[in-house]
């Protein structure tokens, strides 16, 4: 009986919907809002000023027959302040994390958050115009632990949505550009090795230079008007070895993600990114003594969020994460 009147439902939604684009369309014409020819890309905000940003990321991992197998969740607060320009005119920051809290699942349940204070304080120089300088990153004071690995992963986080966004040797992104301009790297697809002495030895992430960075839009974001910078980067591959005393875990994986970024008219500081991606994973866990290693398959969906706080929202937020519960 239902499927008998799914059409009178459809037809009876068409049209309630027909009405709502024709009001609308009515009251874009008494409103009418003229984009600009081109927008303004460029991190201009002043040299000394500080910005104020909490980022949280969720990964959901699933076996392959759908089923939740646990989760990973990190929630840190960190500034970064302007400095001058150095001597070939690249922008300048020293970003400091305040605070970093990391939780992890291996059931459906959800993972508890648990501060990691060997981040609190870290800080770093880097340039969002420069390419390689994630490579060039100190990550040495870190205690060798699990978390300390964890959080050097993730500081990288910290930068994704710059490194999609900001003119570098291998992007050349202008300081305006028209909305639906494209933009893409000019070098070949580079790998990002990485190690963690004792705890991961040398390992990779390999972008495969497939994807694309487009100008899409105007927006509101939290009363502020904004560029609306989107990405795709496809087909990536990692290749992770952990040693934990007798086993050897071995991590190898294909990802896929897709960004959205928003930037302030006024001067570029990011406002607030968004990020979506998939990892299919397999696993080998190799134990002392076992002839054949223990395999899995399965599937990370992860979301970031990073979200341009006002000093008043940062150092509150901040109260309340500390006070114990």
């Amino acid at each position: 009986m239902k499927k008998k009147r799914l059409p009178i439902f459809v037809v009876f939604i068409g049209v309630l919907l027909s009405s709502v684009f024709l009001g609308l369309a009515r009251g874009a014409e008494q409103h009418r809002v003229a984009l600009p020819d081109v927008v303004p890309l460029k991190l201009r905000y002043n040299v000394g000023e500080t910005l104020y940003y909490r980022l949280v990321r969720q990964n959901n991992n699933f076996r392959m027959d759908g089923t939740k197998s646990g989760e990973m969740k990190v929630v840190t607060y960190f500034t970064r302040t302007r400095l001058p320009d150095d001597g070939q005119g690249r922008v300048q920051e020293k970003f400091v994390w305040k605070r970093f809290e990391f939780g992890q699942s291996l059931t459906a349940a959800p993972a508890k958050l648990a501060e990691f204070k060997g981040g609190e304080g870290f800080s770093l120089i880097y340039s969002v115009n420069d390419g390689d300088a994630i490579h060039r990153l100190d990550f040495t004071s870190l205690p060798r632990t699990f978390e300390g690995f964890f959080f050097m992963i993730l500081t990288w986080d910290a930068v994704t949505f710059d490194g999609l966004t900001r003119p570098t040797q291998y992007l050349s992104v202008p300081d305006t550009a028209p909305i639906g301009a494209e933009f893409k790297e000019t070098r070949e697809a580079p790998d990002l090795i990485f190690s963690y002495p004792p705890l991961v030895s040398e390992s990779r992430y390999h972008f495969s230079g497939k994807g694309w960075i487009r100008v899409n839009g105007i927006s509101m974001i939290k009363g502020m008007p904004c560029v609306i910078v989107e990405s795709a980067n496809l087909e990536n591959t990692v290749e992770m070895n952990i040693s934990i005393q007798s086993m050897n875990i071995k991590t190898q994986g294909l990802e896929h993600f897709w960004t959205k970024t928003y930037l302030s008219l006024a001067d570029g500081r990011i406002v607030r990114g968004e990020l979506v991606g998939s990892v299919a994973m397999i696993q080998d866990v190799r134990m002392l003594g076992r002839e054949k290693p223990d395999h899995s398959e399965f599937m990370v969906i992860g979301y970031l969020d990073m979200d341009l706080l006002s000093e008043a929202e940062f150092t509150a937020e901040l109260n309340k994460a500390r006070k114990p519960e």
